[in-house]
């Protein structure tokens, strides 16, 4: 286990033992088990090597486990290979005369979109995955044409930037609308138990969810690393998005509502070092949300949908922040428990909400009653107490709809 310690994407913190399997061709075979469940694992070692990886493209080819897909060949032969490591996988980039493809090389296998979303329409500003490796139906690598790019300069002054990029996700929804599926309430709240559970957050929520939060093929956690300026443009990048780092230990649910992918901006926000002040970046999650509604389909940023008392944009942010404080767990990270802290000031104002709404509910159902039951009461007091308790159920649910948390 020490010789893959020190990888950034290996969960040092939660590892209990370590399993050794047959190899599967180049691969090495691993099963880690963990404090919450156990991974399959796979390792090529001398990746750095670019004819190890032309070897592997022919040898996945030749193996029914395993399945080439998109543009990707195993004829190539790929001159240079450059790696670089993070908490995603190994990325890389492979290049001959010819082409360059930009990859990740997923060392825990995971489920992801890339593959579905390789068959989106042709947007510029949407940089698509175009091929790939899976293993038993599950990601392997992941591959799309390389790009000139620079990553984007983000200060609290970026305004023009976050309103560029909640436009883009807005229209990234749009595209997503297609697919779309009623929302997954039963799913999506043993997902929460089971975040809360393994985070250790010490919160205890669920939500019923409006009929309005359809579930669709999440980006997963959206940060701003997966936006670059490519052409003088802003891009959103795919490639390293539509999967769960560490998801065989969460839920196999890979399917959220759009929201999530809003709030998952919202967290990266607020945790940017670049952004300075509660105010800032208040403004900036403000401009972001107000884009993406310019874009995003109509139904997904109702009234209803954003209701916090269904769910809303807080119910999203709680699930990314619990996985993220999970995460951290995982790699021996620090990471701010602030916002999960203040769940139960939510709940508190959110129940707050629901009183406004069942005392009216109550005085309607009392007028009711005393105009239907009470004996010796003429029609015109009938009517008279019935109206009054229409009215005040009016205002009282008006007032009640309007208490709901900012959507940003």
């Amino acid at each position: 286990m020490e010789r893959f310690s020190s990888k950034p994407w290996f969960p040092n913190e939660i590892v209990k033992e370590f399993t050794k399997n047959e190899n599967i061709g180049i691969f090495q075979h691993y099963e880690v088990h963990t404090e919450f469940g156990t991974l399959e694992m796979l390792n090529i070692e001398d990746l750095k090597d670019v004819t190890v990886f032309n070897q592997l493209l022919k040898q996945v080819n030749d193996n029914d486990d395993f399945e080439l897909w998109g543009d990707i060949t195993p004829l190539e032969k790929f001159n240079t290979i450059e790696l670089f490591e993070n908490q995603n996988g190994i990325n890389f980039t492979v290049s001959d005369s010819q082409k360059s493809l930009q990859g990740i090389f997923h060392n825990f296998p995971t489920k992801s979109w890339r593959r579905k979303w390789s068959e989106i329409e042709t947007n510029k500003n949407i940089l698509i995955p175009t091929g790939g490796i899976q293993w038993k139906g599950f990601d392997v690598m992941v591959f799309r044409p390389s790009v000139q790019s620079t990553d984007l300069e983000l200060k609290s002054e970026s305004t023009a930037i976050f309103s560029e990029m909640g436009k883009l996700l807005g229209e990234f929804h749009t595209i997503m609308m297609d697919t779309s599926a009623p929302r997954m309430e039963k799913e999506w709240n043993s997902r929460l138990k089971r975040l809360e559970t393994i985070s250790s957050s010490g919160t205890l929520w669920r939500v019923p969810h409006s009929k309005n939060t359809d579930s669709i093929r999440s980006l997963g956690n959206l940060t701003c690393d997966e936006w670059i300026m490519v052409d003088d443009n802003i891009s959103l990048d795919l490639l390293n998005l539509g999967f769960q780092i560490l998801g065989g230990l969460l839920t196999e649910i890979n399917r959220f509502s759009c929201l999530r992918d809003v709030a998952s901006m919202y967290v990266d926000i607020d945790n940017s070092s670049v952004v300075s002040g509660t105010n800032s970046r208040e403004y900036l999650r403000k401009v972001f949300f107000e884009s993406w509604c310019k874009e995003a389909p109509p139904k997904w940023h109702s009234k209803s949908a954003l209701d916090g008392n269904l769910g809303g944009m807080q119910i999203w942010r709680y699930d990314v922040e619990l996985q993220n404080l999970f995460l951290a767990k995982s790699y021996n990270k620090k990471y701010s428990k602030s916002w999960i802290n203040g769940v139960k000031d939510i709940q508190r104002a959110l129940f707050s909400f629901r009183i406004i709404s069942a005392s009216a509910l109550g005085m309607l159902l009392s007028s009711a009653t005393i105009a239907l039951l009470w004996p010796g009461l003429s029609l015109v007091w009938k009517a008279l107490v019935l109206s009054s308790g229409i009215v005040i159920y009016s205002l009282g649910m008006k007032a009640y709809r309007n208490t709901s948390l900012p959507p940003y």
